[in-house]
């Protein structure tokens, strides 16, 4: 009895039982970073719960580095490539983009969403022509809160010329930016280097139907490099495209 009693009137209990509190809070907040990105009903309650307890500081938020304008603007724009906001008109030539990259890259369930994108008329793709041809095509989205890449496809015939870069830029300038705001994609391992190379950073991951894993990627952007990436545009002679409306 002596030596059970000494064992609590010690500061054993409060040692194991910090450490029991902070063994649970590491679980949840693994649990809630590990799940942040999955798709679903419950993923936007899991969202919603780590969005509330890291602006009560009862966890640490997802800090994103800074997109590295130097590197998206130090070599010139390839020429003689138009971008335009996408319409209707250009939905076959997006599907065969799209079925042209699609094998061993994206899961089968992407092209159904990408399709039903295309049925859209709310001026969140834009397309990259070259002599009137439609050669590239990406997608973007702006909410309150968040901002999006996806889709950001180039014809076979054309890549490895620049226009990944002036696709990227092109989308980055229609952001209405506050103070910060994340940019975020769902990517695959075949094309999360590329963003990786401009600041990205993988923070988490999406589920396709058949339970695997790909990456999620994301970049803050604030309102300086917006005006970077503006100008340089501008300079190159690429004429932005009037930004999202939230």
């Amino acid at each position: 009895m002596g030596a059970a009693n000494s064992f609590w009137d010690g500061p054993q209990p409060f040692i194991y039982g910090a450490l029991f509190f902070v063994f649970l809070h590491t679980l949840a907040e693994n649990y809630l970073r590990n799940s942040f990105l999955r798709q679903g009903r419950a993923a936007r309650v899991q969202q919603a719960i780590f969005n509330k307890l890291s602006r009560w500081r009862l966890i640490s938020p997802i800090i994103l580095p800074n997109v590295e304008v130097e590197k998206l603007t130090a070599e010139p724009l390839p020429k003689g490539f138009k971008v335009r906001g996408w319409e209707q008109g250009d939905s076959m030539t997006c599907m065969e983009i799209y079925r042209l990259n699609a094998p061993g890259r994206f899961p089968t369930e992407v092209e159904k969403d990408y399709e039903e994108r295309l049925t859209k008329e709310d001026q969140s793709m834009l397309v990259v022509e070259l002599d009137g041809r439609v050669v590239a095509c990406g997608g973007h989205s702006q909410t309150k809160d968040e901002a999006w890449l996806c889709y950001g496809l180039i014809h076979p015939d054309y890549q490895r010329q620049g226009i990944g870069r002036l696709l990227l830029l092109s989308r980055l300038a229609r952001f209405e930016v506050p103070p910060g705001i994340c940019i975020k994609i769902c990517a695959v391992e075949a094309s999360v280097g590329y963003y990786e190379r401009f600041g990205f950073k993988q923070f988490g991951l999406w589920y396709s139907e058949d339970g695997k894993a790909h990456p999620m990627a994301g970049v803050s952007l604030h309102p300086e490099h917006l005006t970077q990436i503006v100008e340089f545009l501008r300079k190159e002679g690429c004429q932005p495209i009037p930004p999202l409306r939230t």
